[in-house]
């Protein structure tokens, strides 16, 4: 009796099992496929920031030191540059731009800098804000009023021009027993951010964020007055 045969067509072929996820590996990368990227971000954050706090937080940046100048020695800031040459007491106004009532025995600190405005435009040297980013930002500690401004020469100062050096005084009443020959004076001179404005204040270049950008420490120097009132 012969066999049956059989055509290929009809042999039936098995489908091959499927694998079944056995390992822990395949289980955590298919899990971690099935999470949105933001929540793994999200959780990777809050990892990180557990971790930081385990180690005493984020520690700030501690700004750098305010650096101290010497008599003489040239301080940038602002877009100025400032040299403070000299600090006197006088009995008279001399050339400054105020009036000491000599009734009162009061007397004149003036302190004499030389200035560069190294901006590419001319600059006002005086500002109306309290905290002032130019010239009369040079304040001495004890005194809260700003400095009187005037020329070496007494005449009156407005604007400074560009890489043109100017010798100012700045000066204040003091009473008669505030000061002697000989004190020492702390001064600070100003530093800045400039920008330039947008909206109004387009194209107005602006320097704010006013802070204190050098410390200075000068003795006082009592002078003379001569006969046309002016240091000697």
């Amino acid at each position: 009796m012969t066999a049956a045969s059989s055509s290929p067509e009809s042999a039936a072929v098995p489908e091959p099992a499927a694998v079944p996820e056995r390992t822990l590996l395949t289980r955590v990368r298919r899990m971690a496929s099935l999470i949105p990227t933001p929540w793994l971000l999200t959780a990777g954050g809050g990892v990180l920031l557990a971790a930081t706090a385990g180690f005493g937080g984020l520690e700030e940046v501690p700004p750098p030191p305010v650096p101290t100048v010497a008599i003489g020695e040239a301080y940038s800031g602002s877009d100025l540059q400032l040299t403070v040459q000299g600090v006197e007491l006088r009995s008279e106004r001399g050339t400054t731009s105020v009036f000491p009532d000599r009734e009162k025995g009061e007397r004149v600190l003036a302190v004499i800098v030389d200035v560069v405005n190294t901006f590419d435009k001319p600059r006002l040297a005086t500002s109306l804000s309290t905290t002032s980013p130019v010239v009369d930002g040079i304040r001495v500690e004890g005194i809260d009023a700003k400095p009187a401004i005037s020329r070496a020469d007494g005449s009156p100062v407005t604007t400074l021009q560009p890489d043109v050096p100017t010798r100012l005084e700045l000066a204040w009443v003091v009473g008669s027993d505030d000061l002697r020959d000989g004190d020492e004076l702390a001064l600070t001179l100003p530093a800045s951010t400039h920008r330039v404005g947008t909206n109004v204040q387009r194209g107005v270049d602006i320097w704010e964020d006013v802070t204190v950008g050098a410390h200075l420490t000068a003795a006082v120097r009592e002078v003379a007055t001569d006969s046309d009132g002016g240091a000697s």
